[in-house]
């Protein structure tokens, strides 16, 4: 139904008379009256009665006069929604995480999200990296962070946070006190790692490792970075992880910095290539400020 019928009837029920409606309207009389009728053969029921000297509301007529406040909200409610997801204000968002990757900027940006557009739903899926890669190109994901490359063509990567490889040590370990420590000086020492098959970033490691010169002995594989540093902390293993997972220590633990060349182990964003969702754009707008912010504060 043509939206102008209604606003046409809305004056014409306000003022019961053709010629000041259609004053208020800025059209002529007869046009008027010929939409009202349009409108009654749509609808199917006259909505005035007409006589010489009077118009009146039939009962339809009184009733529509009720629903077409209604019906105009709903219809400019309806244009604001379509707007705002326009913009990426409203819909919904999967997120896939993993646990080392809970680290400023990604908490901060999803409370900043959060707060800016509250009208969209978003889902965390805690995942391995090769579960999220697949969930992506399955469409069950929106995006993803993890950390280490990935080269597929079907899949775009942003780095998110640069950031470099530490040791974690137990506090009263006899590196714990340095400044930094060289890799090499590790190879004697028993570690605790993530699961080799299922984290890259264990994998990674693995070989700057062996590209120091050494095999690590892993003693233990985890998958949460907590129990990692629990271990650590007990004094069961060393282990190699972003600098940024010191904001997830509850204490106990010395992270050292590596001597250079360090391995680099930043954190991306990966997304499908052909991804033109607006509320994914307007995410990683979010996550891209939130970590300016976080990585200008740690110069």
């Amino acid at each position: 139904m043509d939206m102008r019928l209604l606003r046409y009837f809305s004056v014409l029920a306000d003022e019961l008379h053709f010629g000041r409606a259609a004053a208020r309207l800025h059209i002529s009389q007869p046009p008027l009256s010929q939409q009202i009728r349009i409108l009654e053969e749509e609808m199917g029921t006259a909505l005035f009665m007409r006589s010489q000297h009077r118009v009146e509301l039939t009962e339809a007529g009184k009733t529509l006069k009720e629903q077409v406040p209604l019906i105009f909200a709903q219809f400019e409610r309806a244009i604001a929604l379509t707007r705002c997801a326009g913009r990426g204000e409203v819909g919904s968002l999967e997120i896939g995480i993993i646990s080392s990757a809970m680290v400023e900027p990604i908490p901060r940006a999803l409370g900043v999200f959060a707060e800016q557009h509250p009208q969209v739903q978003w889902t965390l899926h805690e995942m391995t990296p090769a579960a999220q890669i697949l969930a992506l190109k399955e469409r069950r994901l929106d995006v993803c962070f993890f950390r280490v490359s990935h080269d597929d063509p079907d899949i775009r990567s942003e780095v998110v946070m640069r950031e470099t490889a530490v040791a974690a040590l137990p506090l009263d370990h006899p590196l714990a006190a340095r400044d930094e420590i060289a890799l090499k000086e590790l190879e004697a020492e028993r570690f605790v790692s993530f699961g080799l098959q299922q984290s890259q970033l264990a994998r990674f490691l693995q070989d700057c490792c062996v590209e120091a010169g050494f095999t690590p002995r892993i003693e233990q594989e985890v998958v949460e970075v907590h129990t990692l540093l629990c271990l650590v902390r007990e004094r069961l293993g060393v282990a190699l992880l972003p600098s940024s997972a010191r904001q997830l220590s509850t204490g106990g633990v010395a992270f050292v910095p590596l001597a250079r060349p360090c391995p680099e182990v930043s954190l991306h964003a990966r997304y499908r290539a052909e991804e033109a969702s607006p509320v994914l754009s307007l995410f990683l707008d979010t996550v891209r400020s939130v970590a300016a912010g976080v990585n200008a504060s740690s110069r």
